[in-house]
């Protein structure tokens, strides 16, 4: 299974009227019902993590895997939605960020990738993921930004696998 994984609104709330508490790293406290329902859910050791976040292009692959294992979530596999089909230098890319959506980063990164439908699972708040094609749509679980993921019924219907553990 492919997880696009965004933070804001997903791992981190995203309430304007609420700060982020910062970790040790200095980067955001995940959630930890959010954490517990990724640890419940996600196959650390066969799903593959595609960070689809607009923080994607601030740290390495590397430094992602850091932060993520400080959290709790010891991803296998694990790498950032990018625009390497576009020949774009990753700064390209960011800018690029800047002016397209996130609904058409994700569909393009898809169609771009030939992934499978069933094979994809995108876990975001971002609202112009409802205009998806319906396939894609149905593989979508839309958190509220306010409180992030904090649903694991959501996953598991979208996912239609056994869950590790229920919370």
């Amino acid at each position: 299974m492919i997880v696009l994984l965004d933070i804001d609104g997903v791992m981190v709330h995203a309430n304007p009227q609420r700060p982020i508490e910062l970790d040790t790293d200095g980067f955001y406290k995940f959630n930890a019902v959010a954490v517990q329902i990724l640890q419940s859910t996600i196959y650390f050791t066969k799903d593959q993590i595609v960070l689809s976040s607009s923080h994607r292009f601030k740290y390495s692959v590397a430094e992602w895997r850091k932060i993520f294992v400080r959290r709790g979530l010891n991803f296998r596999f694990l790498s950032i939605l990018d625009f390497s089909r576009r020949q774009a230098k990753v700064q390209d890319a960011v800018d690029l960020h800047d002016r397209i959506s996130r609904r058409t980063e994700i569909f393009e990164w898809i169609t771009a990738n030939k992934v499978s439908e069933q094979d994809v699972i995108i876990i975001d708040d971002d609202k112009s993921l409802n205009d998806l094609p319906k396939k894609l749509k149905e593989r979508l679980v839309l958190t509220n930004p306010y409180v992030g993921l904090t649903d694991q019924s959501t996953l598991n219907a979208v996912l239609n696998r056994k869950v590790k553990r229920r919370l």
